[in-house]
């Protein structure tokens, strides 16, 4: 079982199952897996065009909705990974879109809607103002985003949307986010770490396993536990059911602090997810 942080009341379980580009009976499969194993935290996405799925791994699984943290994510940018590029979803769109995931993840509520990229048809402080209705509404608990940097976190305070929940963005070994976890503490706004296995890449690397044979876990262990230590929640994607047993067994051993900080030492700015390129001259990742 996973251990939790929290804030205004809301507990996120610290390890998740990321679910983007998983399709049919595979992602049905591995979400229900996922909860038979004592997963408590599915991070889904209206972009991944899986959620039907997602919402017939949660129901087979028999687990108790309320037991379980369901994250989306509102799609503004028009991209699909099956279509391409097509038109940004209009404001006025966005209840409607977001009732269509509720329905495919077959519940009547999230427990965390996101901001997936920093792209509006208006303004950041009308699409929070959508967002935070839908909260009003009791069809969310909280609001976050994704992908944001220092200088919109800021923005989203300075607009008077102090409570933002979380900012999910990239982060493992190989890239620092030290700037954008400064601000994020100064904010109280939670990080949450996609890829942070690097696509596998941390169970190559030398360092990580010459750390994983010194505490007897993997490097993938050593990772997420490195993250863990931090304060990050870290939502690992895979569809092999060993691997998921692996990444939700870090909680019964501890890194010492020179070791976390030779794990700071790998960073070398490797990105796996690019900054979708409509966005990229104004908001820049930090």
């Amino acid at each position: 079982m996973s251990e939790s942080f929290t804030k205004s009341g809301l507990s996120i379980p610290s390890i998740g199952l990321g679910t983007g580009n998983m399709y049919g009976s595979s992602c049905r499969r591995i979400v229900q897996e996922a909860l038979e194993l004592g997963y408590r935290h599915i991070d889904g996405a209206s972009m991944y065009e899986n959620e039907h799925e997602v919402g017939q791994g949660l129901n087979y699984s028999q687990v108790d909705r309320e037991k379980v943290f369901i994250t989306t994510k509102i799609n503004t940018t028009g991209f699909f990974p099956s279509k391409g590029n097509g038109p940004q979803l209009k404001n006025s769109d966005i209840k409607k879109s977001f009732e269509k995931s509720l329905s495919d993840l077959q519940t009547e509520y999230v427990d965390l809607l996101l901001i997936h990229w920093p792209i509006f048809e208006t303004n950041l402080g009308d699409m929070l103002e959508i967002l935070y209705r839908l909260k009003d509404d009791k069809k969310i608990k909280e609001v976050g985003v994704a992908n944001f940097n220092s200088q919109l976190l800021n923005e989203c305070s300075d607009l008077g949307f102090k409570n933002i929940f979380c900012n999910q963005v990239e982060y493992h070994p190989f890239l620092s986010q030290a700037k954008l976890l400064e601000t994020m503490q100064d904010l109280d706004v939670i990080p949450i770490a996609y890829c942070p296995l690097c696509k596998g890449d941390v169970s190559r690397h030398d360092v990580l396993i010459n750390l994983a044979e010194k505490y007897s876990k993997t490097p993938a262990q050593i990772t997420l536990r490195w993250l863990y230590q931090q304060k990050v929640v870290s939502i690992p994607k895979t569809e092999n059911t060993y691997r998921l047993k692996e990444n939700i067994d870090i909680f019964d051993f501890e890194i010492d602090n020179k070791d976390m900080l030779q794990i700071n030492t790998l960073e070398r700015n490797q990105r796996i997810v690019p900054n979708l390129e409509l966005n990229e001259s104004k908001y820049p990742f930090d």
